[in-house]
């Protein structure tokens, strides 16, 4: 049995096209997530806050139960603070904060309290009962909320 050539090569110069498509996605998709940290950085980096959740609501996203917060803060580095845009999704008015808090997980329930960026950490940090917590990066991504939905706590 004889194996032809052409086809071993076609079928090495196939597999090296793809892998090479997938590093090459990869690289732009790590780069452009550099530039959107970047922005959001300059938008909301020197923000810090901490507070306890007041209110909730749960809102459909995608086929899976998401839900915004209403953060009463202990303190804060701004008075009022608002965007929306692609990236980020943020109201702080009158001493509470407004943003999606993500997925709601049936077994940790709604955050109890937040805590974003203290000490310029970068971070934020879901705090549940019974001492579950979730550190994500600074970040308050949209998640398919509306403009409208950010009058929800004031």
């Amino acid at each position: 049995m004889k194996i032809d050539n052409k086809k071993v090569f076609l079928v090495m110069a196939t597999i090296a096209l793809f892998l090479a498509s997938v590093v090459i996605s990869q690289s732009f998709n790590a780069e452009r997530k550099m530039k959107e940290q970047k922005i959001r950085l300059s938008q909301i980096g020197k923000l810090q806050f901490k507070g306890k959740v007041i209110n909730s609501k749960v809102y459909r996203y995608v086929g899976k139960n998401y839900y915004l917060v209403c953060v009463k803060l202990d303190s804060t580095s701004v008075q009022d603070f608002y965007i929306f845009n692609d990236l980020d999704c943020i109201k702080i008015k009158n001493g509470i904060a407004t943003f999606a808090a993500g997925y709601l997980n049936h077994t940790l329930g709604v955050v109890d309290s937040v805590a974003v960026n203290i000490n310029n950490s970068g971070k934020v940090i879901f705090h549940y009962k019974g001492n579950a917590r979730d550190v994500l990066p600074l970040g308050f991504d949209p998640m398919g909320l509306k403009e409208s939905d950010m009058n929800t706590c004031n």
